[in-house]
């Protein structure tokens, strides 16, 4: 069983991203980004809730920090899972290979391969989206973190794709293929969509001051 990478230092993930091997890659590198993103955020958000800060903003701003835990969370969890997935999906086709019986399972297993990339991407947008709404009334000292990190998550969002690109291809189903590339592109807009306006807003703030 494979370690949980995100218990490494950051040194010897670095490193392990590094090494001439197969994982961890892409895709959890992806996840990692994404984590980081969210990470920075809630720290943004944390920052928004002083003593003062009104009672309806206090819950909207917890709303926004509860939402990006959750996202911060499954990320995490991603960063490994990216690489255990991409393990199964190499030896389920190496056993394809072998014998033409197992390809049902080596289909599967690219399936499940694609997925967690396709879900990293989802956490990006759901992560951002936490950021468009957050932007209006986050602490005004941390507006440049929170422009960090959405454009990190949709960084992260777009390696994603990456990873889901490349794997696709290995589907034998046409109509699957198709409707999981409509569901990647289509989360990447939306991931555009919310990183352009917590940019512009922070943008705008920044270069007026």
């Amino acid at each position: 069983m494979m370690d949980d990478l995100t218990k490494r230092s950051v040194d010897d993930f670095l490193d392990a991203v590094a090494r001439r091997t197969p994982t961890p890659g892409g895709g959890s590198v992806a996840g990692a980004a994404g984590a980081l993103a969210c990470a920075l955020a809630r720290m943004a958000a944390d920052y928004s809730m002083g003593k003062d800060t009104v009672s309806n903003i206090r819950d909207r701003t917890e709303a926004v920090l509860n939402r990006l835990r959750g996202a911060d969370e499954i990320l995490r969890g991603l960063v490994t899972q990216d690489a255990v997935a991409y393990a199964a999906m190499s030896a389920a086709g190496k056993a394809a290979r072998d014998n033409p019986a197992a390809k049902s399972a080596y289909q599967d297993a690219v399936l499940a391969a694609v997925a967690v990339p396709m879900e990293t991407a989802a956490l990006a947008s759901h992560a951002l989206a936490a950021m468009d709404e957050l932007k209006d009334f986050a602490n005004r000292q941390l507006l440049s973190d929170l422009g960090v990190a959405a454009v990190l998550a949709e960084a992260a969002a777009r390696a994603a794709w990456y990873m889901v690109a490349v794997n696709l291809p290995q589907l034998a189903d046409t109509t699957t293929r198709t409707k999981l590339r409509g569901n990647i592109d289509e989360t990447i807009r939306h991931c555009e969509c919310h990183r352009r306006s917590v940019e512009a807003f922070v943008r705008s703030h920044l270069e007026t001051e």
